[in-house]
């Protein structure tokens, strides 16, 4: 019920790229969009296509190790795991500092765990804590969510569209719409377009904002329904996302960072 999806083709107008909405929705010919129905949708696409899910695609590091007998977070020779007890650690402990003594610029910066180091490789992930401490796209509550059962979900769907010819991180991406519209615009409206006492107008407002967006004649109430139904939203945000990400050609981050396994949320780049 709270499945939503978005088909939006990358076309130009003018010379200029252009991304057109051709649909959005929480149905599929009157049904919900199960499993199998969404399946049977990204078949019939075609092969250019990229799909943007906005749920965790990878789990967390100790979720994926098969070793037997678990030496510590200390003693882990996993790449994911030393980057958390290094750099990671260390970025959360940076916010904390730059969040105490850098003044009201710095009040954007989510507030860091308390006492003692509370990010564990069983639950959070690297790229997390980067949109999280690092780049401050995403509330520290956001942290943490590669488990559960919606995580299950997009860990099932991944399998089945690796069967049907799908990469992850190339053409097959998880996304954050709250991160997407924090790096857009910012973190005031990234939390207000859903908790606003109107967020039907802050939405209106972002729509607007992103002038290379169009709803297509064929999209109906397309533009209505992303703007009325929190799902239908981050579906059209998410798809916006794999847009910027084709159009401006996004990487990885650099090589020996542990994201390619760890999992990467793809967000649109830091501004100069």
């Amino acid at each position: 019920k709270t499945t939503a999806v978005t088909h939006l083709v990358a076309g130009s107008a003018g010379g200029e790229p252009r991304a057109r909405v051709l649909a959005v929705s929480t149905r599929h010919r009157g049904e919900p969009w199960i499993d199998a129905t969404l399946l049977e949708f990204v078949a019939s696409l075609g092969d250019d296509l990229v799909v943007a899910i906005n749920a965790p695609l990878t789990a967390p590091a100790c979720a994926r190790c098969v070793v037997p007998a678990c030496p510590g977070v200390e003693a882990c020779v996993d790449p994911a795991v030393v980057w958390q007890r290094t750099e990671g650690r260390a970025m959360v402990e940076g916010a904390a500092v730059a969040a105490v003594v850098g003044g009201p610029q710095n009040r954007a910066l989510p507030e860091p765990p308390r006492g003692r180091w509370r990010v564990q490789p069983y639950a959070h992930r690297a790229t997390e804590l980067v949109l999280c401490y690092e780049r401050g796209l995403l509330p520290a509550s956001q942290v943490g969510h590669a488990v559960g059962l919606v995580a299950a979900r997009a860990a099932h769907l991944r399998r089945r569209l690796v069967r049907a010819g799908f990469a992850l991180h190339q053409n097959l991406l998880e996304v954050s719409p709250a991160a997407t519209i924090a790096a857009l615009f910012d973190r005031r409206r990234a939390r207000g377009y859903k908790r606003d006492a109107d967020p039907w107008e802050t939405r209106a407002g972002l729509v607007e904002a992103l002038g290379d967006l169009e709803f297509a004649p064929a999209s109906r109430l397309a533009r209505e329904d992303a703007l009325s139904n929190d799902h239908c939203f981050d579906s059209l945000i998410a798809a916006y996302t794999a847009y910027l990400w084709a159009r401006d050609e996004w990487t990885m981050p650099e090589a020996g960072a542990p994201f390619v396994e760890d999992g990467w949320i793809w967000a649109p780049p830091s501004r100069p």
